[in-house]
């Protein structure tokens, strides 16, 4: 199947490949078909945004680039790993250069906000001495230094996705993947998450963000990729929510 895409971004000159996929679909039992023949590359330090209504492939995108999902048929490569083809072995590997954001932030209830980030490097072998270390400097990147012995409740729904960034954060990923992490929050709550991920672009970490929140995409003028019924309808430089922008990044390059 063909698609015709269009304002298809151009690709960041002098800039190595994130995350390719070539011919990708996903077809799950009873035909039904969650991605159809999506094609498109995102280099190292882009920020994207994915958008498209329930059901559209969102998710079942972004789950693929971390082999929660494995695709029918195509070729997926993220940071240089080939995600379609792996062995189970190699996920967590992988899973290493991802970090992952939710909706419902997934905290610990039990366990304070150190703890909560904490955990997520322990998983992955950290010793104490860098537990200790890379702690303060993830929360003070996040705007939660003052927080750290707070447990989840105590804290409002902006400091709870802040605590969940910080956890994403904490092993230095190369890639973060935000699959509606502004969905539970109020409006003004929910620019300030996306100003966090701005900042963590800045640094030079490659983001992408699923979400059905016009304002947050029409106010970051940034790349958009639109989904509807698994296929890939739109790929915009610098786009808004639903419609073509009027204007280029070409001032902001």
């Amino acid at each position: 199947m063909t698609t015709t895409v269009a304002n298809v971004a151009t690709r960041p000159l002098n800039q190595r490949t994130a995350i390719s996929l070539k011919s990708v679909s996903v077809l799950y039992p009873g035909h039904c078909q969650a991605l159809s023949d999506i094609s498109l590359e995102i280099s190292e330090g882009e920020f994207v945004f994915i958008v498209g209504a329930s059901g559209a492939g969102k998710s079942t995108l972004l789950k693929l680039l971390t082999h929660e999902e494995v695709c029918t048929s195509g070729t997926v490569i993220v940071e240089g790993f080939t995600v379609s083809g792996m062995t189970h072995s190699q996920i967590p590997a992988l899973r290493r250069r991802v970090g992952v954001v939710y909706q419902n932030f997934g905290l610990l209830p039990d366990r304070t906000v150190y703890e909560n980030v904490a955990f997520a490097m322990r998983v992955t072998g950290a010793g104490r001495r860098d537990v200790v270390r890379r702690i303060p400097e993830v929360l003070e990147l996040v705007g939660l230094q003052s927080r750290p012995d707070a447990f989840p409740g105590q804290l409002s729904g902006g400091e709870q996705q802040r605590v969940a960034i910080a956890r994403a954060l904490v092993n230095r990923p190369k890639l973060l993947l935000a699959d509606e992490p502004t969905g539970n929050l109020d409006p003004e709550t929910s620019l300030g998450i996306v100003d966090l991920l701005h900042d963590i672009n800045a640094t030079g970490a490659t983001v992408l963000v699923a979400t059905h929140d016009v304002a947050i995409v029409d106010k970051s003028e940034r790349r958009v990729l639109e989904f509807a019924d698994g296929v890939l309808v739109r790929d915009e430089a610098c786009g808004r929510y639903g419609r073509v922008a009027l204007e280029t990044c070409e001032e902001q390059a």
